[in-house]
């Protein structure tokens, strides 16, 4: 049956479609349904962990709350008259009675308390009473015993933890209740003193876990959602709400490992997991720390149902796609009206109109055809357009960069003239003449490679030079070159992500024929006349390469009737027929001789191109000449 299904859906465009479609609707259900699933179980998390960290942190309070009362309590009691009465006089009825009445109105939360002397032996001691008692009742066995217990060597020895002389530590409740057994409390020690202020005993209690697990009840609430567990540092007590199993709060709070504040899932053995925060421990003793955890099921209960929700609604969006598809398909399976449409569309320029290829027989091989031909006819049109976009862009490119170089360049004191040649429609080199009141500069550069790129990087340098120069034009050169470096570096490493660096001359005239330097390029050639030129290697980095350069500046001087030629290596690279280049010693022949030396500036810049096209087989490189004649006379 599957199999004549899958027939059928080869064959039938609606079905197809059909399939596709649920498939479709399907798929997105699913992970919005997922997306909205994390996003609502990542709030659940939030809203639980910030829940427990704070009810954590209320039940913390409330324990360190609790035995700070009690401890008052204490203390309020080795401060009363009975306590001074009994030491003075032996007799134990005095705190006794006294400790009798009051021990029934802590309600529970101090099981027993007993007056000690120097040596820590016992002078009286009473337990609570009954519930709905008014008096507790005389331990008259403890009479003469003596506690060792941390809480009242503290309290003898002056070293108490809670201020005042009141020490308090974890302690068995069977010490001063035999009724208790092995349970174990928090023991506090009150120093007991005359009228002098001289330590004469200690009054001891000790607080009930009873006590502490009714507290933890009434913080949790009736509902039972939320259980607190309270321990002290070494987890020898441990406690929960009254309802609560002994042996699982212990277990739970030897397995929780988080870090205070951290939401930790723990799953014991037979158990339900939970979810728990827990704090830090107290600073006072015994060191308090508070677990509260949750039932993970109570917890996500909201996201069970939400799952529920989106199942049900995914199902019933899916049915609804399922009848709006097929009613879809109907209006739109008629396969030869599809054809003819597309026809129309094609005759009326629009190629990207296609017929899906699901027919068979003569109608499918008159499918496949059409939209062959189609095909063909828009990669046609699209290539003739994408030639015609590149050959306007270089038009533009090749436009804008002759616009921004020197138009009729003028110097006071010198003939000018200049050329850049480019390999490509758009170079890569870069020159520049740029006149002020009291000085001028001369700027020569070349960008590695040449092209579109070559050229864009070209701009980038002229503008960032020309911004540098124009600022403070009787600055140094080399702050020029470190500008353009700056700028180059930033733009074309770090932004285009390309690897283009640029040499770049830059020459400020300083008057009287003399210039100061920066940066790496070609030799500057000085024609002196009578034969001699002299060539002149700069010192500099190359700009683009790393953030920051430091160029060294070097001067030179331009005697009156001198010629100074600066170029590109597109000059001296220049290559014949068997790979030789032009080179530097050609191009310094040339300008020795009397027939360039002696010639204007103009004249001298198209002979030094006319050699070398003559000398070239072809063009490798931007060539790019600058020659600068200094006139007799200004």
């Amino acid at each position: 049956m599957f199999s004549r299904f899958t027939d059928r859906t080869k064959s039938s465009l609606r079905l197809r479609l059909l399939v596709a479609t649920l498939v479709l609707v399907a798929l997105a259900l699913a992970i919005a349904a997922v997306a909205f699933e994390r996003v609502a179980r990542s709030v659940i998390v939030d809203a639980v962990h910030s829940h427990l960290s704070a009810r954590a942190e209320e039940v913390q309070a409330a324990v360190v709350r609790f035995q700070r009362e009690r401890a008052l309590a204490i203390r309020n009691w080795a401060e009363a008259e009975a306590m001074q009465m009994t030491i003075d006089s032996g007799d134990p009825k005095f705190a006794e009675d006294y400790l009798r009445r009051t021990i029934q109105d802590q309600g529970g939360t101090i099981s027993a308390a007993a007056l000690l002397d120097m040596d820590g032996a016992v002078i009286a001691a009473v337990r609570e009473g009954a519930a709905g008692e008014r008096r507790g009742l005389p331990v008259v066995t403890l009479r003469g015993v003596v506690l060792g217990d941390a809480p009242v060597k503290a309290a003898l020895e002056g070293s108490a933890e809670l201020g005042d002389g009141v020490a308090a530590g974890t302690a068995p409740l069977s010490r001063l209740d035999p009724t208790e057994g092995g349970a174990l409390g928090v023991m506090v020690a009150a120093p007991v003193k005359d009228f002098a202020g001289d330590l004469v005993g200690l009054v001891v209690g000790v607080l009930s876990p009873h006590g502490l697990s009714r507290l933890l009840g009434g913080i949790a609430g009736e509902d039972g959602l939320y259980q607190p567990i309270v321990a002290d540092e070494g987890l020898t007590l441990v406690v929960s709400v009254p309802s609560a199993d002994a042996r699982k709060v212990r277990a739970l709070a030897e397995a929780a490992s988080a870090a205070p504040g951290a939401l930790e899932r723990v799953a014991l053995a037979g158990t339900e997991p939970v979810l728990s925060v827990r704090t830090a421990p107290d600073a006072g003793v015994p060191g308090w720390r508070t677990l509260m955890a949750v039932h993970e099921a109570d917890a996500y209960g909201r996201l069970y149902w939400l799952r529920a929700i989106l199942g049900v609604l995914f199902l019933i969006v899916l049915a609804v796609a399922g009848v709006a598809s097929i009613g879809a398909i109907r209006q739109a399976s008629r396969p030869l009206t599809d054809i003819t449409q597309s026809m129309t569309q094609v005759a009326s320029g629009d190629l990207s109109t296609r017929v899906p290829e699901t027919y068979r027989d003569e109608l499918g091989h008159l499918v496949h055809s059409f939209n062959v031909m189609v095909s063909e006819v828009e990669r046609s049109r699209d290539e003739l357009q994408r030639t015609e976009a590149l050959r306007r862009e270089v038009e533009i490119a090749h436009r804008i960069q002759t616009a921004i170089l020197p138009v009729a360049p003028s110097l006071a004191g010198y003939e000018v003239a200049a050329r850049m040649k480019p390999a490509d429609d758009v170079g890569g080199d870069l020159y520049d003449l740029l006149p002020f009141d009291d000085t001028f500069w001369v700027l020569v550069g070349d960008v590695s490679g040449h092209g579109i790129n070559s050229g864009l990087v070209m701009m980038m340098a002229q503008a960032a030079a020309y911004a540098a120069i124009a600022e403070n034009p009787g600055g140094s050169p080399k702050n020029v070159i470190a500008a353009v470096n700056r700028v180059v570096h930033e733009n074309v490493r770090r932004r285009m992500q390309r690897d283009d660096y640029l040499t770049l001359m830059a020459a400020r005239h300083l008057g009287d024929g003399r210039f100061v330097a920066a940066g790496a390029h070609q030799p500057i050639f000085l024609s002196r006349g009578s034969g001699k030129v002299d060539v002149i290697e700069p010192a500099g980095p190359w700009c683009g390469l790393g953030p920051s350069v430091k160029p060294r500046e070097y001067e030179f001087e331009v005697h009156p009737g001198e010629m100074l030629c600066l170029i590109t290596d597109g000059v001296v690279e220049a290559p014949d027929a068997r790979g030789d280049l032009f080179g530097e010693d050609r191009l310094a022949q040339m300008l020795s001789e009397p027939s360039v030396s002696s010639a204007s500036a103009s004249q001298a810049l198209a002979a030094i191109f006319s050699r070398v096209e003559a000398f070239a087989a072809t063009q490798a490189d931007d060539m790019t000449a600058v020659v600068l004649r200094r006139q007799h006379h200004a």
